[in-house]
């Protein structure tokens, strides 16, 4: 959890898979799948655990605000935007 604090590590965990996103279009039979899963479990399932791991990490949050990650349809996390993309 030390490592989100650096900000470029963070994105680089937090941002890989929307390059491994266009490699599923080429390797997959059937593209339409794959964006409907990437459009579903990047906003709303990954990207939420890894802003919780960040703030967590500077400072920002407790571990009892877990839940509130998704509230708002994980909107909630862009209140702390500007720590989240600039540290």
């Amino acid at each position: 959890m030390k490592y989100f604090r650096n900000v470029w590590t963070y994105h680089l965990i937090a941002d890989w898979p929307i390059f491994l996103f266009p490699l599923l279009f080429e390797v997959g039979e059937s593209p339409r799948i794959y964006f409907f899963l990437f459009a579903i479990l990047y906003p709303f399932v990954y990207r939420p655990f890894m802003d919780y791991y960040r703030l967590l990490a500077l400072g920002e949050i407790e571990e009892k605000d877990f839940p509130k990650m998704w509230k708002w349809a994980g909107f909630y996390r862009f209140k702390w935007y500007s720590k989240l993309m600039f540290g």
